[in-house]
């Protein structure tokens, strides 16, 4: 038998879902091995999120400071959020903004997208980098969230980024995407 590449999946002989609920499913996979072996393999299903690296017109940036309980603590983190059924993934991130920070976004480039944590979750994350007019509506986070907006200059992202204090993945991308971009496109920052 021909050893399979690492791009051809094994074949999925059984799934059973275990768990649904509002935002994620848990699905239990059999999976056949190219020797015939059988393993399982439990699999998170989410349907995707946009975060958005924030600018001001002053060239600082808008972090936001929430509880996460799955860690149990806050964490320093870009605006992010959920896409809902069929949505765009830029209108997610321009909905996430205004909601999280009471900003409008005057321009949205995409950064790429990123895989949360491929190892057990199906979860792609759209990376974005916006700049808000000065302009402010009321930030309605959504009634589970408590949301602290918290303003950061280039330099002190990075020694927060240094120091630990920034440790949330997508936001550690958004970060890296936006600098490479910068440097490669010209753009300010």
């Amino acid at each position: 038998m021909a050893k399979r590449l690492p791009e051809q999946p094994d074949p999925v002989v059984d799934r059973r879902r275990v768990f649904e609920g509002r935002i994620i499913r848990v699905e239990v996979r059999t999976i056949e091995g190219e020797n015939g072996t059988r393993y399982r393999r439990e699999v998170v299903l989410h349907p995707g999120a946009a975060a958005i690296l924030t600018e001001l017109p002053e060239g600082t940036f808008l972090w936001v400071r929430q509880y996460r309980d799955a860690v149990g603590e806050a964490l320093l983190e870009v605006p992010a959020g959920t896409l809902e059924p069929g949505e765009d993934p830029a209108e997610c991130a321009r909905r996430e903004v205004e909601e999280e920070t009471g900003r409008p976004v005057a321009d949205l480039q995409p950064l790429g997208a990123i895989w949360a944590s491929p190892g057990f979750v199906r979860e792609r994350i759209h990376l974005f980098y916006a700049r808000v007019d000065r302009g402010t509506t009321d930030a309605v986070a959504d009634p589970d969230e408590r949301i602290e907006t918290v303003v950061l200059s280039a330099t002190e992202i990075e020694r927060r980024i240094a120091s630990g204090e920034i440790a949330d993945a997508k936001s550690l991308a958004c970060w890296l995407r936006f600098r490479l971009m910068r440097d490669e496109k010209g753009w300010p920052g």
